[in-house]
């Protein structure tokens, strides 16, 4: 029998992403699970548990979880005394150790390690493995094993490192074939994360028959390197299907072109430097609105802005998100679309996986149309227009008649110049203009999932080297699922996404 032992801390990630690395990364799928607990941390115990549960019924296999061990963290005396009760007792009976030194405060961790390094009663007893998860950027912490960069986290055997003889760690592998699945964009990461885990370095993306990108995820420690086919400016593709224009903006919203912002057209931030700024506004008293232009929903402003603060350890901010009426009925008015007989304006559509889809443009507000609904899960508020209209002087009349209904100030993110230079003549609105420099050689693992995911919707389909056809158009798509593409999945992959679904219901 296998056995894990572990002490639950404040982060119930921390305690679970260890034992899941230990099953995916190195095959150690413990029969047996000890839980040191103490009160303050009981709810994070039953979360546990919980996650646990999910890991059993998505691998198929047993886990018997033991609890009844209570520990005083401030005890030094208690926790060892109960340390080494488990190890002896396990150990008699013939079986097989595991501690992990993740989580619990330092003193737990520095004993863990020593009891499973020298052993227990004189060295009588001794732990098989150590396990450390070292996660490199703590802002992580809180997210689940497989929405985390692997190139950002590292599984130690602590035993066998120290030994000077380490071990070479075995993925898990599981017999069944690739299978296509529906998952969305925050899930195509638990993808990049299993093909990293089993050895591929790199991904070649192609739409059509031509060559987008290619990305090397082991060139550099934790970022992706990219290198974007040269004389993109010429790509040829079916008009159906989309064509250089389109990819700049697919460059812009996954990030993968530099972002930067201005408050006076003079002095410029960088993308993390604009959302420490926002994170600082507000965190002020003042109340303070977030709106966004079109275009800055359509290169994801709200999304990246969103997975920033769910990274922040201090939640003390108060964000109230906004939605004028005007660009919502923009960004869901659909201009034209490839037809069921497979026209597409005067050219014949050979693929019926685009038929009946929305055209190239309409394909790229659709991820417009995502953060709409990203915002309307955050309980945005709708400025209504003053009038009938379009143009930007009644989007300008909206906000003010918001004001003066909602006291406060407005934050506008915008990559109009002409709208920008009119919001600064406004009395309570805080403009923020939007542009974008270079395409960027090395970028964060999101910014690759976000150019596949982006790539895929407005292109419809691209090809991935080593995992298949992403694909954001298919036959019988149903006109809500745009938040998903289909992509063939391995069955490691199949199980991580159930455990994901699983522990990140609003249950858990």
């Amino acid at each position: 029998m296998r056995v894990w032992i572990t002490t639950v801390g404040t982060s119930s990630f921390a305690v679970f992403n260890s034992l899941w690395m230990a099953i995916v990364g190195d095959s150690y799928y413990p029969d047996k699970v000890y839980l040191l607990w103490n009160d303050r941390v009981k709810g994070n115990m039953e979360k546990i548990k919980e996650y646990i549960k999910a890991l059993k019924e998505a691998y198929g296999r047993t886990i018997i979880i033991d609890d009844t061990y209570r520990v005083d963290e401030e005890d030094f005396k208690i926790f060892t005394k109960t340390l080494t009760e488990i190890i002896k007792k396990e150990k008699l009976e013939g079986n097989e150790i595991a501690i992990d030194m993740t989580p619990g405060r330092r003193f737990m961790s520095a004993f863990s390690m020593y009891a499973g390094v020298e052993g227990v009663e004189a060295g009588k007893f001794k732990a098989d493995r150590v396990y450390y998860l070292h996660l490199k950027d703590p802002s992580y912490m809180n997210l689940p094993l497989y929405l985390i960069p692997f190139s950002i986290q590292e599984l130690l055997e602590m035993k066998s490192k120290l030994s000077g003889k380490e071990r070479k760690k075995e993925p898990l592998r599981l017999e069944g074939r690739k299978d296509e699945m529906k998952v969305t964009r925050r899930e195509l990461m638990a993808v990049i994360n299993q093909e990293f885990l089993i050895g591929r370095g790199s991904f070649r993306i192609k739409v059509s028959t031509q060559e987008l990108a290619t990305i090397s995820l082991r060139e550099n420690e934790n970022l992706a390197a990219v290198s974007i086919v040269k004389n993109f400016e010429n790509l040829k593709l079916p008009s159906y299907v989309g064509d250089s224009e389109l990819f700049n903006s697919v460059l812009n919203a996954s990030g993968i072109r530099e972002l930067k912002a201005t408050l006076d057209g003079e002095r410029w931030m960088n993308e993390e430097e604009l959302y420490r700024w926002l994170l600082s506004k507000i965190k002020e008293k003042e109340t303070r609105y977030i709106t966004f232009d079109t275009n800055s929903l359509i290169f994801g402003i709200p999304q990246r802005f969103l997975e920033f603060l769910d990274r922040q350890r201090d939640r003390t901010y108060s964000l109230n998100l906004a939605i004028s009426r005007i660009v919502e009925t923009e960004l869901t008015r659909e201009k034209s679309k490839i037809l069921r007989d497979g026209r597409f304006f005067d050219e014949y559509v050979p693929d019926s996986d685009y038929w009946n889809q929305p055209s190239p443009k309409d394909r790229l507000f659709k991820l417009g149309q995502l953060q709409l609904k990203l915002l309307n899960e955050r309980n945005a508020i709708l400025i209504e227009p003053t009038r009938e209209g379009w143009g930007d002087d009644v989007i300008l009349e909206s906000f003010v008649e918001f004001l003066r209904r909602n006291e406060g100030e407005l934050i506008v993110f915008t990559s109009d110049k002409n709208f920008f230079a009119n919001l600064q003549c406004l009395k309570n609105i805080e403009p923020v203009y939007i542009g974008f420099g270079d395409i960027r050689r090395h970028v964060k693992w999101e910014n690759v999932r976000d150019f596949i995911f982006a790539s895929a919707v407005v292109f419809g389909k691209v090809s991935v080297s080593g995992i298949g056809w992403v694909k954001a158009v298919w036959r019988g798509k149903n006109p809500w699922e745009w938040d998903k593409v289909k992509v063939p999945l391995r069955e490691e992959t199949k199980k991580a996404i159930e455990v994901l679904r699983a522990i990140l219901t609003p249950s858990h």
